[in-house]
C-alpha cells in the first residue's frame, strides 16, 4: 500500500484486518494463562519465552488490548480475558497494606519486585477504566478510583509532576523525573473522565496539560524535553537529558483528543508544533519512519523504534484527516510503507521490535514486559475511527 501526497488516502482496511488477524487474536492465544496473569515474553513464533512473569505495565496494556477486541468483535473470548486479567491484577498485585500495585508477580501471584512506579500506576488506571467500560464490572472502577487516590496522595509532587518511583511503603526512591509518566497519566484520565458519572476528572486532566505546556515546553522552541532535575528544569545530556520525538507525536494525539472531548482548542497549536518539530528532528525523508531520540540541541539518532512509528502514524493520521493537514500526507504515506516493510514479520505476522537488522536475534521476539503491542492497536483504532469518519462523510454526500 501506497500512501502519497497526491492520493491523499488511506488503506483503512490494512489497519483493521491487521489488528483483526495478525496482532489481538495472537496475544489472546500467546499470552493469556489459566489464572489471569497475561504473560508478555513471547518469541517470533509467539512462543512464550523462560519468563513467566508480567508487570502491572504489560498487564494493563494487554487489558486495553483486549477490550478494544471485544469492541470490535464481541467476541467473548476477549471479554473473558479481560475479566481474568483484571481479577489478577486486583489479587495478586495490589499491596493490601500499604495499598498501591507492585510492580511485578510471576504465574503463581508471587510478587517479584514490591516497588511502585508511578508510569505502572498510570497504566493501573488506564487498563481498569477500559475494563470496567467493555465489563460493568463496578470493582474495577472502584479499583481506578482507588488508583488515582494513590496517585494523588503519593506520587503527585507539589509542583504538578509526578514522583517516578516509590518503594513498597511509598518511600521515595532517587530516580530521574521524566515527562513520560505525565503524558500516560493525561492519556489514563482522559479515559476515565469518558466512564459515566466520571466527567469532573477533566479537569484534572486540564491541570496536567498546562502544567506541561507552561512549565516543561520550552517557551522559545516548543519542544517537549524528556529528562528533568527533581525541580523540573530540564536536564542535560550528560544525565540523560534528552528529546524523545516519538513522544511528540504521542502528545499531539492526546491533545487533540482531549480538544475532542471539550478541553481548550488552544491545545491544538502545541500539537501542531509538536507534530512539525517531530518531523523536522525526525523524519527520514530518503526511507520513510522517524528517527528518535535526538539530543537536546535536536541532532537525532539513527535508530527508528517501533512504537514511535505507531505515535508518528497515528497522529499524522488524525491531523491529515481530522485537521486538513495536506502537507502530512506525504511523510504518513511513507512512514506506513516503512512500516509495512521494515516491522511486520512477514512469516509470522506480528512486529519485530526493530528495524534495520532483519528481525534477526533478540530484536525478533514479539512481546516483553513493555512490548505488547499497544501502539500497534492504538494506531490501528484510530484508522478504524477515521475510516467510520470517512464513511459517515461519504453518506451525507
Amino acid at each position: 500500500m501506497k500512501t502519497t501526497s497526491a492520493e491523499n488516502t488511506i488503506d483503512y482496511g490494512w489497519f483493521r484486518t491487521h489488528l483483526l488477524d495478525d496482532i489481538l487474536p495472537r496475544w489472546l492465544s500467546s499470552s493469556v494463562t489459566d489464572n489471569g496473569l497475561f504473560i508478555p515474553h513471547l518469541g517470533r513464533r509467539w512462543n512464550r519465552l523462560e519468563k513467566e512473569y508480567g508487570t502491572t505495565v504489560s498487564q494493563t496494556r494487554l487489558l486495553y488490548n483486549f477490550s478494544k477486541g471485544y469492541e470490535l468483535t464481541g467476541d467473548e473470548a476477549y471479554l473473558k480475558a479481560v475479566e481474568l486479567g483484571a481479577g489478577f491484577l486486583l489479587e495478586r498485585f495490589w499491596d493490601a497494606e500499604n495499598g498501591g500495585w507492585f510492580h511485578a508477580c510471576n504465574t503463581d501471584g508471587e510478587v517479584l519486585d514490591p516497588n511502585k512506579f508511578s508510569y505502572g500506576h498510570t497504566f493501573v488506571l488506564f487498563g481498569f477504566c477500559h475494563a470496567f467500560r467493555v465489563s460493568g464490572n463496578r470493582a474495577f472502577k472502584n479499583a481506578a478510583l482507588d488508583t488515582w487516590e494513590i496517585l494523588s496522595k503519593h506520587f503527585i509532587d507539589r509542583y504538578g509532576g509526578l514522583k517516578a518511583a516509590m518503594t513498597h511503603d511509598f518511600k521515595e526512591r532517587t530516580e530521574p523525573n521524566s515527562q513520560n509518566p505525565i503524558m500516560h497519566l493525561f492519556e489514563a484520565i482522559l479515559a476515565f473522565g469518558a466512564l459515566d458519572g466520571m466527567g469532573y476528572m477533566f479537569r484534572e486532566a486540564e491541570k496536567i496539560a498546562d502544567f506541561v505546556l507552561s512549565k516543561l515546553v520550552r517557551q522559545d522552541d516548543h519542544i517537549l524535553p524528556e529528562i528533568y532535575t527533581s525541580d523540573w528544569m530540564e536536564e542535560q545530556a550528560e544525565k540523560g537529558g534528552r528529546i524523545d520525538i516519538g513522544h511528540a507525536f504521542e502528545w499531539a494525539f492526546l491533545l487533540s483528543e482531549a480538544v475532542e472531548i471539550g478541553l481548550p482548542e488552544t491545545y491544538l497549536d502545541q500539537a501542531a508544533r509538536f507534530i512539525d518539530y517531530g518531523l523536522q528532528i525526525g523524519f527520514d525523508s530518503e526511507e520513510g519512519g522517524i528517527y528518535s531520540p535526538a539530543s537536546p540541541e535536536g541532532i537525532a539518532t539513527d535508530h527508528k523504534g517501533w512504537w514511535e512509528q505507531c505515535e508518528a502514524t497515528r497522529a499524522l493520521m488524525r491531523f491529515a484527516v481530522g485537521h486538513n493537514r495536506e502537507d502530512l500526507w506525504l511523510p504518513l504515506g511513507e512512514t506506513i510503507d516503512f512500516i509495512q516493510q521494515n516491522f511486520v514479520d512477514p512469516e509470522h505476522r506480528g512486529w519485530f521490535m526493530s528495524a534495520g537488522d532483519g528481525g534477526t536475534g533478540h530484536w525478533q521476539n514479539k512481546g516483553n514486559e513493555y512490548k505488547v503491542d499497544y501502539h500497534v492497536v492504538g494506531m490501528c483504532m484510530e484508522a478504524i475511527r477515521l475510516e467510520h469518519l470517512h464513511a459517515d462523510r461519504s453518506a451525507n454526500y
